[in-house]
């Protein structure tokens, strides 16, 4: 959701190809990262420790990717579709399915979480506006 909101902006890891070396942010070492498992890796210990120290996890990921990876390397054109149909149910108040009886369990489960996701982007958009 944040990548939606934000856009996909460039960083000092755009364009990086497998093998590279990074700060690991857990660690707070350079380590070499050698393929998008070790990415993934990293971005579980972050989720644990924003968890703990009671961050948005959507937050806190999304701005910290662009310390050790390229974003781009994480986006997943299928969850992009579905905030798209997220969107366009909302902007049109439309349901997605005839009913809820009808309308598959991961698509309400993935619709609540963008949907908290977005209300928080724009909680933090207008503190900023605000500011």
């Amino acid at each position: 959701m944040w990548v939606s909101f934000n856009d996909l902006k460039k960083g000092a890891y755009s364009g990086v190809s497998f093998p590279y070396v990074a700060k690991q942010l857990s660690t707070n070492k350079s380590v070499e990262y050698r393929s998008i498992s070790d990415v993934y890796d990293e971005i579980i210990k972050l989720y644990d420790i924003a968890q703990e120290k009671g961050f948005n996890l959507g937050e806190a990921l999304y701005s910290q990717l662009f310390f050790f990876t390229d974003p781009e390397l994480l986006v997943d054109p299928n969850m992009q579709n579905r905030i798209k149909e997220y969107n366009y149910c909302k902007t049109f108040s439309c349901s997605a399915y005839p009913s809820l009886y009808e309308t598959p369990a991961d698509i309400v489960d993935d619709f609540l979480v963008i949907e908290e996701e977005y209300n928080y982007c724009m909680k933090k958009k207008q503190e900023e506006s605000n500011a």
